[in-house]
């Protein structure tokens, strides 16, 4: 009886799968490479509308390097498309526009392209760090990549290292609270910079931050992840030091995998812990839709439902089925894909609803380029576990 409720669920996921890779590979990445890659200045849009047109926008740094990423990763994975040329144009937007002469990257571009805003920031940095690993492998060989990534590192560690452990996150935010997002980022970066290059000092700093999170930002009584802190790291004051999100935790989840994975470790418990917290506090039981932040008791604080902590979800559940071929997991994968495909049910096929509201409403908007990240991951990560 077991073996067959295992083979259900690989064919459930397996079926799945092939309609999210249709989507992305037939839809999304085509659209997203023409209407939403801005020609005339060499850059990505920062989003559509539900139209599918050009919305003109400052450009975040961080969306160069994540869409530079996708399609690294898609043309890795089979794409057909474009990807190279895709690539081949993050890669000239982040090195020659984004990075900064004196190290680190500029925060904005205009919607001519050219930097707009200097600031540096901890999160852009490590998207910057991300997209060229997954652009060196993509376009291997490309040590001149590697080296940009690994200069970031560097001065990172030079400049902003903070002596209550991980990093100060730069220009663009207020010094508190700290912040555990950016740090899962860079901690992101470093597991792909390994993966492209193989150099172990990028496990150990990853390693680093995975262990600042286990220490410090997971709650000990409850096994909640903490988003806000002060400077040596206890939760921030009042009520922001209660806010817990899901959509972290999962991710969180999925990333502690992807470490195992890399180095061949076993899988790691306080990955499972985080994703059962999150499946249990962080998911509306009626509707099956991901909260947007719990407290670290597990009541609902927002309970509007963002596209991109479903996405998490996914990734998360199919993560932990590869690990173990529990059934459980590929079944709570497959009730995650099913709560994920509505926000992809848009007029124009490849683009998406970003955000609902808490009656379940969509919200009538652009789709953000930022998700694209998220949700090719997501589709990524679930042809995996079909496979």
């Amino acid at each position: 009886m077991a073996a067959a409720g295992d083979h259900q669920v690989k064919e459930a996921l397996a079926s799945r799968a092939g309609v999210a890779r249709d989507w992305l590979f037939q839809h999304a990445l085509p659209l997203w490479c023409e209407q939403g890659f801005d020609r005339s200045v060499g850059c990505f849009d920062e989003a559509l509308s539900q139209a599918g047109t050009r919305e003109i926008r400052p450009r975040r740094v961080r969306v160069q390097a994540r869409q530079t990423a996708v399609f690294a990763q898609a043309g890795r994975l089979g794409w057909k498309g474009p990807w190279r040329e895709m690539v081949e144009a993050g890669v000239a937007v982040l090195l020659t526009r984004a990075l900064r002469p004196d190290g680190g990257a500029v925060h904005l571009l205009g919607a001519d392209g050219r930097p707009a805003d200097p600031r540096r920031d901890l999160y852009d940095l490590a998207f910057v760090m991300f997209g060229l690993a997954h652009a060196a492998m993509a376009l291997a060989p490309r040590s001149d990549l590697l080296a940009a990534a690994e200069a970031q590192i560097a001065w990172i560690e030079t400049r902003w290292a903070h002596p209550a452990g991980g990093f100060i996150e730069g220009e663009v935010r207020e010094a508190l609270p700290r912040r555990q997002n950016s740090h899962m980022h860079m901690f992101e970066a470093l597991l792909t910079l390994h993966e492209a290059s193989g150099d172990a000092r990028c496990l150990a700093r990853a390693n680093a931050i995975r262990d600042l999170v286990f220490t410090r930002m997971v709650d000990a009584c409850t096994g909640a992840l903490r988003e806000y802190f002060t400077a040596d790291w206890a939760p921030a004051p009042g009520h922001e030091g209660r806010i817990a999100e899901p959509g972290h935790m999962f991710e969180w989840c999925w990333l502690l995998h992807r470490q195992a994975t890399l180095t061949g470790e076993a899988p790691v418990p306080r990955a499972d812990a985080l994703r059962r917290f999150a499946e249990t506090h962080g998911v509306d039981a009626a509707r099956g839709l991901v909260f947007d932040e719990i407290d670290i008791e597990g009541q609902p604080l927002t309970r509007s439902s963002r596209l991109w902590p479903h996405t998490e979800r996914l990734r998360a559940h199919c993560a932990h089925y590869r690990a173990t071929g529990e059934a459980a997991s590929g079944a709570q994968a497959c009730a995650a894909y099913d709560m994920l495909w509505p926000y992809l049910q848009t007029p124009r096929a490849g683009l998406w609803w970003d955000r609902r509201t808490p009656d379940g409403v969509f919200v009538a908007e652009a789709a953000p380029a930022s998700s694209l990240y998220h949700i090719a991951g997501a589709v990524f990560e679930l042809m995996a576990a079909a496979a």
